[in-house]
């Protein structure tokens, strides 16, 4: 019977390899840290390769590795990266926080039309924050690597698929953020989106299942990482819809909170419901979707915060005293933030983040606490929403490397009609929970 099972979670600012056994407990966990590329006021990008040490090494430290009987993934997403027939990079992999390709975005719309896109696509075409917009700007930008005959566009999970089992391949989860997939009707990339975007079939990974296993690993690749060769992968799902199962967030109606690089507020659903102040993807399971309201920079932009302007500060303090302080205060600042550090994901119209209602008393603890303000008030807005359209369970399962107890308390006191349950992160959980279950069902 198969017990043990490598979860593997790549994530923006790092990836873990953790191994569980059934009972989804965690017996063995590494992590590897790295950090994206910002160039510019726009590009955010990061090196496949640099994902793929991370992996090796994760990998590598840990000691149980070798009583290993599968591997499953959960990915950051979109991610998009062009690869040669081999599977070998021809450019670094745009990430989720850049928005050079406004332009691009434009022609996409003006092309479909809103109304299709959402019919459809379940989104419309956001810079970055849906890949085909990214997709575009290579075509336009990098012809020989577009024009190349090889050219596969995936996302990180193609990647790594590719290298472990042979085969490009992307999972519906990851699919849904490319802007050409059907996710309204959860079935395949969408040739009449295909043909009026003038995007090749033949460009793109073949879309599998979440519960999909995908073939045996490499032996080579066993060797490096110091795995058995030839144990099933598994593809899984992106990361918002792997912490989704693991938080028990599979039935409609049903709230989960991811608190991390990115913030997001996530509904879960059995009818697809698509919507301009929303994204909307498939989840992990037929027959359900996810719908996501996204602060595109939600931990980022505290992060930026300490950067810039807590430079005194050790990290660790910042945020398990001084954050923890700050967050024990008034609840609503006078001070007002407009969180958009890297743009609106939900708008195509290049937003910029600003901090108003300042006056001579303001103190830093003010803006601060009127960042989180503003990250959650933003948040909470979806949910009146959704309310006049499902019924909403009363609980929000609080989760990611941020959800911490005092931001938890914090969200508590603003949101007084719902209960927040704090679980930490989930998306490993959930990555290993989709691997025993493709599994037992092979």
């Amino acid at each position: 019977m198969l017990n043990r099972i490598l979860a593997i979670d790549v994530g923006t600012q790092s990836l873990r390899a953790c191994l569980l056994d059934r009972n989804l407990v965690t017996l063995e966990r590494e992590q590897v840290s790295y950090t994206p590329q910002a160039r510019g006021k726009n590009f955010v990008e990061i090196e496949a390769g640099v994902l793929w040490n991370a992996f090796v090494e994760a990998c590598r430290q840990l000691r149980m590795a070798k009583e290993a009987q599968a591997i499953s993934f959960s990915t950051l997403c979109p991610s998009l990266l062009p690869m040669d027939g081999d599977g070998n990079p021809l450019w670094p992999i745009i990430l989720h926080l850049d928005r050079r390709s406004h332009r691009q975005a434009l022609w996409a719309l003006e092309q479909v039309g809103e109304e299709r896109f959402l019919r459809i696509s379940g989104n419309l075409p956001i810079p970055g924050g849906i890949s085909l917009t990214s997709l575009l700007w290579i075509r336009e930008n990098q012809p020989s690597i577009y024009n190349r005959k090889d050219t596969i566009f995936g996302h990180a999970v193609t990647f790594f698929m590719r290298r472990l089992t042979g085969r490009f391949l992307i999972d519906p989860s990851n699919a849904s953020f490319t802007g050409i997939y059907d996710t309204v009707g959860y079935t395949d990339w969408d040739d009449g989106l295909l043909r009026d975007l003038k995007i090749p079939r033949e460009k793109l990974p073949q879309v599998v299942r979440s519960l999909t296993v995908v073939g045996d690993l490499d032996k080579t690749v066993a060797t490096s990482i110091g795995v058995p060769a030839g144990i099933p992968v598994v593809i899984g799902a992106n990361d918002t819809t792997c912490a989704a199962v693991g938080a028990g967030v599979t039935e409609p109606g049903r709230l989960m909170n991811t608190t991390g690089t990115t913030e997001i507020m996530v509904l879960c659903l059995d009818q697809p419901l698509a919507g301009k102040n929303h994204l909307l993807r498939t989840h992990a399971y037929p027959n359900r979707w996810l719908a996501m309201r996204i602060v595109g920079a939600g931990g980022g932009s505290v992060e930026w915060f300490r950067r810039n302007f807590c430079q005194e500060m050790t990290r660790e303090f910042f945020y398990n005293e001084y954050l923890s302080s700050v967050l024990s205060g008034s609840a609503r600042p006078e001070v007002r933030f407009h969180p958009y550090l890297t743009g609106d994901r939900h708008r195509i119209r290049q937003k910029r983040a600003s901090f108003t209602q300042i006056s001579l008393s303001a103190t830093r603890e003010d803006f601060l606490l009127a960042l989180l303000y503003g990250i959650v008030s933003f948040q909470s807005g979806i949910l009146r929403e959704w309310q006049k359209k499902v019924p909403l369970d009363h609980h929000i399962y609080h989760v990611g490397g941020g959800a911490s107890e005092a931001y938890t308390k914090y969200k508590q006191k603003l949101l007084k009609n719902f209960q927040f349950i704090p679980l930490g992160e989930t998306a490993i959980k959930g990555a290993a929970q989709l691997g025993f279950e493709a599994l037992a069902g092979r």
